[in-house]
């Protein structure tokens, strides 16, 4: 018996099963979909999700950072030791420097920071890419999701996750691609990844580095 650790019902069209860095099973599903399919659906797929978890649990789970000096956070890639201190802002250097007058809101505050950074180079980059393609977006924004890292609405309004700004600069070209491909090909197709690889022919790789990495770029 696989246990469900969460169910997220939303007017999305299909089942989606996450395994959260913690090794919690999430099942994301339409609102019309019923608890039975759900269970049988996850019965389906219990070998990939026992491996899954299998893998999260034999590399350690990854716990929420806490704030404390030394503590290790990343930067485009880069790894950064955070030093709390009486600056008023957060200002990045050969180490994070954070304002000991955050840390009643720590996360909160981190996040607005990468935030902040993640839409200067977004922004450049889907400017660069849609030029390059063709393929114009409406708007982008930057928000706090942390089990997405972009998606693209149909009416051209792309969204990406503040988390991007921990991310090596290719691999951010990469996410950006793959949601400005959205725009000709609203699914994940053949024709789609056709798209991302006239952009990005190394497309893949990237896209490993990614899945490979993703759990331990948190706060």
């Amino acid at each position: 018996m696989i246990k469900i650790d969460k169910i997220i019902r939303s007017r999305r069209k299909t089942l989606a099963l996450i395994v959260s860095p913690d090794a919690a099973l999430l099942v994301r599903a339409p609102h019309w979909v019923s608890l039975g399919y759900i269970k049988s659906f996850v019965f389906e797929k219990r070998f990939w999700i026992n491996k899954k978890q299998r893998q999260i649990l034999a590399g350690g789970v990854v716990r929420k950072k806490e704030f404390i000096e030394g503590e290790e956070f990343f930067y485009l890639g880069e790894k950064y030791k955070l030093r709390v201190c009486d600056s008023r802002e957060i200002e990045l250097a050969d180490e994070l420097y954070f304002p000991m007058r955050y840390l009643s809101d720590a996360r909160r505050k981190m996040a607005s920071w990468y935030g902040e950074r993640a839409r200067e180079i977004i922004l450049e980059r889907a400017d660069f890419y849609g030029k390059m393609t063709g393929w114009k977006f409406k708007s982008i924004s930057v928000n706090g999701a942390e089990r997405r890292w972009g998606s693209c609405g149909s009416n051209g309004r792309i969204n990406f996750s503040y988390r991007l700004a921990m991310v090596p600069p290719g691999i951010i070209d990469y996410v950006v691609a793959h949601e400005l491909a959205h725009i000709p090909e609203k699914n994940h197709s053949v024709r789609f990844w056709a798209k991302v690889g006239t952009i990005l022919p190394d497309y893949k790789i990237r896209r490993k580095w990614l899945r490979d990495n993703e759990r331990n770029l948190k706060i």
